[in-house]
């Protein structure tokens, strides 16, 4: 047999096997996910209520809140909503302390969050927690005025609050808020072919139930290792059945153009952030600072992430400070 024909005999031997090789391994990776277990650690929400736990369902999601009464001698309600892989236990200072002045204090679990439902196929933008916020809000406490304040990716939803429904917010307030969103993601887009996503929910349920790293992220929000206390009060929430999915869900939502939107905030806004921030630098408070009409921004100097956990007695004061003066 000549040489030439010899070499293209091989060339398409060689093309043919490589085709049937990246078919079999496209076959192992459509399939292979949904032969694993997601391997969550099962924690029932029942067994992390709080003394002044409530539920209510709207539009179909069970909302896990907690309520502070105050006397309201003040006239504020006030709304806190907690930021990414967080619940209320991240208001366990501020909640208390505005309702010692008086204030009615509000605290919600996120859709997938904390005590909060988990349920596929939710959408997480900003928008439309906001607008499933505002319905529980006039469902359970109807026609009151609020004052939001939203940590980090709460930050978002409360700003989306504020734009959709201006003439019942009071007022606004961002510690650390998530505004700026991060560049596109080719993962994201890879995410929406079923078997991309169980495999993401199957890594994904093994990395939230690894509780050394969920001390790894507190410790970098922190700016310091937490205690045992800190790190329950996030990690058992992370491992009740299918928060997976909620993180799955959460990476496909669509970002909300809230930084072009700000300029339409006719309303008080307090910026606060810790001047140590690494996952949402202060130079982001800054900016946000500058697009608002009507804003001040306060630094907490020293602290990371959470002032609101690590530097509370500064924080807890400012953010009165800001509330009793309007």
């Amino acid at each position: 047999m000549p040489e030439k024909v010899k070499k293209s005999t091989l060339a398409v031997k060689v093309f043919k096997w490589s085709g049937l090789l990246l078919l079999a391994l496209f076959i192992l990776f459509s399939v292979a996910p949904y032969l694993f277990s997601e391997g969550e650690v099962a924690v029932l929400r029942e067994e992390l209520l709080f003394a002044n736990s409530d539920f209510v369902e709207i539009e179909g999601i069970e909302l896990h809140y907690r309520k502070w009464r105050g006397d309201n001698g003040t006239g504020k309600n006030v709304l806190l909503v907690h930021g990414l892989g967080a619940s209320t236990f991240t208001w366990r200072y501020t909640a208390p302390m505005l309702e010692e002045t008086g204030m009615r204090v509000v605290a919600v679990d996120l859709p997938g969050f904390g005590l909060s439902e988990r349920k596929p196929g939710l959408d997480h933008s900003a928008g439309a927690r906001g607008e499933l916020l505002w319905v529980m809000l006039e469902e359970q406490f109807p026609g009151r005025q609020w004052h939001l304040v939203g940590h980090s990716m709460g930050g978002a939803t409360v700003t989306a609050m504020a734009l959709q429904n201006p003439e019942q917010t009071e007022s606004l307030t961002l510690a650390a808020g998530a505004l700026i969103p991060p560049d596109p993601s080719p993962f994201n887009q890879l995410l929406r072919y079923p078997p991309a996503a169980q495999w993401a929910r199957v890594f994904g349920s093994r990395l939230i139930a690894d509780e050394s790293r969920v001390e790894e992220a507190l410790t970098l929000a922190y700016g310091h290792q937490p205690t045992e206390h800190e790190l329950s009060g996030y990690y058992l929430p992370l491992n009740i059945e299918s928060t997976a999915t909620t993180w799955l869900d959460l990476l496909k939502a669509e970002s909300d153009p809230l930084l072009d939107q700000l300029p339409r905030l006719d309303l008080p806004v307090l910026c606060i952030w810790g001047e140590k921030d690494l996952l949402i630098p202060l130079e982001q408070g800054r900016k946000i600072d500058r697009l608002l009409p009507d804003s001040n921004l306060i630094i907490i100097e020293g602290v990371g992430h959470c002032p609101m956990e690590t530097a509370p007695d500064r924080f807890d004061r400012k953010l009165a400070e800001f509330l009793l003066g309007i």
